[in-house]
C-alpha cells in the first residue's frame, strides 16, 4: 500500500487553493501528481474518450468509471476527485455509487442535477430536475458514505436554461443540504466568477476549462479565484485535449517519414520523451528493486528444499 499525503478535506482547511489536473487514466494521473499538484480530478468526459473512443452523453457506467479510480488511487498518493455524474440511476443507485466510488479509493465525488437518463437530439443545454429533488439527493449521498473524509460535492448545471441566480440558489441549497463543496458548472467570465464567488457560502470547486475553450483575452487568474473564494480548480479537460495533439503530431510525422527510413526515427524521436522519463513515471526501478529483494531469498527457500528432498531421499534409501 502506498503512503497517503494530506487529505482533501485537511487540504481545505489550509485554505490554499487546490490545483486538480483532469486524468483520464492511471498513467495520466501519475503524470500529474508526479509534477507536483496536490490533487488529482478523474474526468467523465476524457474517461469515455480514453475507454470508448465515444462523446461525454451517458455512455460510461459505474463500473467503468469505478474500474479507473482503482488504478489510480493505487498509484498516487494525493487525494482523487471524481466525477460521479448524476449518481448512474435512481435514488438505490445513488447510494451504491457512493459506496463503490468510496471504497474504490476516491477522496470525493461530485454529483450533478441533469436529469436521469440524459436526453439528446438537438438539445444543447441539459434539463435539471427540481431543486429540491437533488437536494434530496445530497442528504442521501452524505449519508451513504462511510467516512466524512469522503467529501460530496454538490454540482448544478442549471445556469444555461434557468441562469445565474438560480445556480446560485442552487447550489446554497446543495450545501444546507449537507454538500462539503459546491460547483456551478458553466461559469466562466470574470463578472459571473466574482458573482458566484461571494454568493455562494463555503468551500466552492470551479472548471478552469471553461475558461481555456472560452479563449478569452483576460480570463481569470488562479490568485483571482482565490480571492473570490474558491478552494479548488479543476483543469478538466486540458491534459487529455493536450496528449491528443502530441499523439496526432506524432502519427503524422510517421506518415511523413516513412517512405524515407534514414529520417523516420529522427522525425518522431523529437515528438517523443525518453525511455528512461517513461519509465520513470512508471516506477519501473521500484519494482526492479522490489525483484531483487525477492529473488535471492527465493533462491535460498529452493536450496534448502533442494537439500530437505535430499536429505528425505538418502533416509529413504537407508531404509531396511
Amino acid at each position: 500500500m502506498r503512503a497517503r499525503g494530506d487529505s482533501l478535506s485537511s487540504l481545505l482547511k489550509k485554505k490554499d487553493i487546490i490545483l486538480a489536473p483532469g486524468a483520464y487514466d492511471a498513467l495520466s494521473a501519475r503524470l500529474i501528481a508526479g509534477q507536483g499538484f496536490p490533487a488529482v480530478y478523474l474526468t467523465g468526459y476524457g474517461t469515455t474518450a480514453s475507454m470508448l473512443a465515444r462523446p461525454d452523453i451517458g455512455f460510461i457506467t459505474l463500473p467503468d468509471m469505478c474500474s479507473v479510480v482503482r488504478n489510480i488511487s493505487q498509484v498516487v498518493d494525493v487525494p482523487l476527485i471524481a466525477d460521479a455524474e448524476s449518481g448512474f440511476g435512481n435514488a438505490v443507485n445513488l447510494v451504491r455509487t457512493v459506496r463503490e466510488y468510496e471504497m474504490a479509493g476516491a477522496s470525493a465525488i461530485h454529483l450533478e442535477d441533469q436529469v436521469v437518463p440524459r436526453r439528446y437530439g438537438g438539445e444543447s443545454t441539459p434539463p435539471v430536475v427540481p431543486l429540491e429533488e437533488h437536494a434530496a439527493r445530497i442528504r442521501l449521498a452524505c449519508g451513504a458514505r462511510r467516512s466524512s473524509e469522503f467529501l460530496i460535492i454538490g454540482r448544478t448545471d442549471c445556469i444555461q436554461r434557468l441562469g445565474l441566480d438560480e445556480a446560485i440558489r442552487r447550489a446554497n441549497a446543495y450545501g444546507a443540504a449537507g454538500a462539503d463543496v459546491l460547483f456551478v458548472h458553466g461559469i466562466s467570465t470574470r463578472d459571473e466568477l466574482r458573482y458566484v464567488g461571494k454568493s455562494v457560502a463555503g468551500p466552492k470547486l470551479v472548471n478552469y476549462s471553461a475558461l481555456t475553450l472560452s479563449a478569452q483575452a483576460d480570463p481569470a487568474s488562479i490568485p483571482e479565484l482565490s480571492e473570490w473564494g474558491y478552494s479548488i480548480v479543476i483543469f478538466a479537460i486540458e491534459p487529455l485535449f493536450a496528449a491528443v495533439r502530441g499523439m496526432k503530431e506524432a502519427l503524422a510525422a510517421l506518415g511523413r517519414s516513412a517512405g524515407a527510413e534514414a529520417s523516420l526515427a529522427a522525425a518522431v524521436r523529437k515528438l517523443m520523451v525518453g525511455r528512461g522519463e517513461l519509465e520513470e513515471s512508471l516506477d519501473v526501478r521500484e519494482y526492479e528493486r522490489l525483484g531483487e529483494e525477492a529473488l535471492p531469498r527465493r533462491a535460498e527457500r529452493e536450496l534448502r528444499d533442494d537439500d530437505e528432498r535430499r536429505d528425505d531421499d538418502e533416509r529413504r534409501d537407508a531404509r531396511p
